[in-house]
């Protein structure tokens, strides 16, 4: 059944970035969208003796670098399962506006596990 949800908010330059969470049980589905907001990968995380993190992405997209880090990072912080479906598109991008998304990405994923715990 789910339970709370919770959804947050950074700019990435031009660009906002919206990460949300729905509690499983104890588990998590995290969502982690921006610009044209799609589904570009998907990674799995988990934590037992040690964390780890699966990932599926659409071909031509770099969506999986974030997902699996952000799966990996949230599992290990708070020991559970987590889905994170990641999707952020921002056409002809520059190396730059990439940098600070991915860099806005990963503090919001730090935003969202200091939120949860």
């Amino acid at each position: 059944m789910f339970r709370d949800t919770l959804e947050l908010t950074r700019s990435a330059g031009s660009t906002d970035l919206v990460i949300g969470v729905t509690h499983l049980g104890q588990d998590l589905l995290v969502t982690l969208v921006g610009g044209e907001a799609h589904v570009g990968a998907v990674a799995l995380g988990g934590f037992s003796k040690r964390s780890y993190a699966s990932v599926l992405t659409v071909p031509d997209h770099r969506d999986d670098v974030i997902a699996k880090e952000a799966a990996s990072r949230i599992s290990k912080e708070l020991n559970c399962s987590c889905a994170v479906i990641v999707g952020i598109h921002v056409s002809n991008a520059s190396e730059q506006q990439v940098s600070q998304i991915v860099d806005a990405s990963f503090a919001l994923v730090n935003e969202l596990i200091e939120a949860l715990k």
